[in-house]
This record gives C-alpha cells, sequence and structure tokens, in this order.
C-alpha cells in the first residue's frame, strides 16, 4: 500500500478541479451533435425585417381618391412622404436607408434597429422641424384593411401625436403610388369613341401602359399640383417626350371623358375644352 502526503493529496486534487473545468469549457463552446441540440443566436427583427420589407403607397390618399375620382380634389390628403420604398437587403449595421418621396421631390431616412415605444416600431431619423423635441418611428400595423406601414409621430412625452399609413403595393415600373392612382382611377379595358364618331376597343394597364391606341404606348394622370397649379385633372399620353398629348378628365361612374385643355393667358393654368374622347368602360 503506498501513502501520499496530504500536500501531494491536495495538488491531485486541484488538478482534477481544473481538467473538469476545462472540459466543461470545451464542450459549451463546441457545436453539439447526435441527440444534443445546437445553440443558435436568433434575430429579434427577424420578423419586422420581412414585413417591412417591399414599397408601400400612401394608405388615406389612395382612399379618398377612390372616393373623389379627382387628383386635384384629392391632394389634401397628400402627406409629406407619398411613398416608402424599403429593401431590407441594404441593411448596413443597424441601419437602413430608406427612400421615402414626396409628391413633388424624392428624399430619403433611416430607421434603425433598436428597440422603440413599442414592440413592433423603430426608431428614425425623420425630423420634426416644427418642434425639435418631437420624433417619429416607423412599424407596422394589422388590421381589416390587411397590413400596413405606419409612420408614428411622438410628442417629447411620447405621446403619439398622429400617424400616416402606407399600404403594400406590387413592385411595377410607375412607383407605388403613382401605381395605386392608375390601378384606382383609370386601368381598365374601354370602348374609346372619338369627335368622328369612330371606336375603338383600349385597355390602360395599372402601370401605365396603353393597348390598342396606335399613337401612344403610355399614359401617365397627373398628381403634382405644386409643380401644376392648374385645378383640372388631367391625363398625359407620352409623357416628355415629342409625342406628348395632355387632355383634361373627368370621371362618371364607369367613363372617362377626355376634353381639350386650353391654355390660359397666364400659362400656368388651363381651361376644359371641347369633348375629344369619350372611354365607356367594358
Amino acid at each position: 500500500m503506498i501513502f501520499c502526503s496530504k500536500t501531494t493529496q491536495v495538488r491531485r486534487f486541484v488538478t482534477v478541479i481544473i481538467i473538469s473545468a476545462v472540459l466543461t469549457a470545451c464542450t459549451t463552446n463546441t457545436s453539439k451533435t447526435g441527440n444534443s441540440k445546437e445553440v443558435k443566436t436568433t434575430d429579434t427583427h427577424a420578423d419586422l425585417k420581412s414585413i417591412l420589407n417591399g414599397n408601400w403607397a400612401e394608405r388615406s390618399y389612395i382612399d379618398v381618391l377612390a372616393k373623389t375620382k379627382s387628383p386635384y380634389k384629392s391632394k389634401g390628403a397628400l402627406r409629406s412622404i407619398v411613398e416608402l420604398n424599403i429593401d431590407t437587403a441594404k441593411i448596413s449595421g443597424d441601419s437602413l436607408e430608406i427612400g421615402a418621396p414626396s409628391i413633388h421631390e424624392g428624399t430619403t431616412f433611416y430607421i434603425f434597429f433598436r428597440p422603440g415605444i413599442a414592440v413592433n416600431s423603430l426608431p428614425t431619423s425623420l425630423r420634426d422641424y416644427d418642434n425639435n423635441s418631437n420624433f417619429y418611428e416607423l412599424g407596422y400595423l394589422i388590421s381589416n384593411k390587411g397590413t400596413s406601414v405606419v409612420i408614428y409621430h411622438y410628442n417629447k412625452d411620447k405621446k403619439l401625436i398622429n400617424q400616416d399609413t402606407y399600404r403594400k403595393v406590387l413592385k411595377n415600373s410607375e412607383g407605388p403610388l403613382q401605381y395605386m392612382v392608375n390601378k384606382t382611377l383609370v386601368a381598365g379595358v374601354y370602348k374609346t369613341t372619338d369627335t368622328t364618331g369612330g371606336s375603338i376597343t383600349i385597355r390602360l394597364t395599372d402601370d401605365g401602359k396603353v393597348i390598342g391606341i396606335p399613337n401612344f404606348s403610355k399614359y401617365y394622370v397627373l398628381t403634382d399640383f405644386v409643380a401644376e397649379p392648374d385645378s383640372l385633372d388631367k391625363i398625359c399620353f407620352d409623357i416628355q417626350t415629342k409625342n406628348q398629348h395632355c387632355y383634361a378628365f373627368e370621371i362618371k361612374v364607369d367613363t372617362i371623358n377626355l376634353y381639350q385643355a386650353i391654355e390660359n393667358a397666364d400659362s400656368a393654368t388651363s381651361s376644359l375644352g371641347k369633348l375629344m374622347y369619350r372611354l365607356v368602360k367594358k
């Protein structure tokens, strides 16, 4: 029988403790296989990114437009931001730049993937130039109208002042707002009659294409009454080309009447002229 000194026994005990600790640490930091489960980190904003991603048009303006059938009568419903273009594949660090044009010009702002006032909202770089203590967050809202992206406007006490909502729009060549204006007002198939009594069938698509009129390929409904102070609603065919033709229009139930737009003496406004085409939806 071999007897060990107390000092030797203590050293052996300490060695066992150290080895056990090292093995435990290695086991914890190594990916486990077999019946063991691998520990994975999760992205707490994954669902939010999925919901926000896409192109969005101002919901309240489109709702008003559907009732008035007139961009001019609906212009008061336009917010300072009329559409949002969100591509979460372009997130850099904890921030993302968002395209956020007004009706007249383009702009951008940032959202930050940090905790906001609500679990479904994020801080933004948007500023309230009338009151620097107010601030904005961007989030989402689910209602009977579907999912909306929302810009929340708060005061310094974190009380909600107001909010603007945006509806998702399919990716298209015209942009979210213009696509929804087309879809809401004029897109469809029409029997079209001109001043001579001749008629053809044409189609105006959601994304601004003209099918069936030999001389035109595109149409554009004017909504910017900052650049265009006229009180007439207008639709332009092949806008900003040598072939551009613009007409004043009125919508009555299923019929669109296109009129000459006669330029007034101030050259900034026009008056309703002769009826040129009548488009009756089929």
